[in-house]
């Protein structure tokens, strides 16, 4: 592999242990993930059934 695809791999690698991390160490949490619809549907209509309740502020 070149040197540019070792730096890809590398930054990838990276990438999905930090993504892993903040999901097992309970990192926080994006106000978008308050609402049962997902992210695309949030954007193109603006619909937000709150996940969990005592939650007040939907995205």
């Amino acid at each position: 592999m070149s040197r540019n695809g070792w730096i890809i791999a590398g930054l990838l690698t990276a990438l999905a242990l930090a993504t892993i991390w903040n999901a097992e160490s309970g990192g926080p949490r994006k106000t978008w993930q308050l609402c049962k619809e997902s992210l695309v549907t949030q954007i193109f209509t603006g619909e937000c059934t709150l996940r969990f309740r005592g939650e007040t502020t939907p995205s």
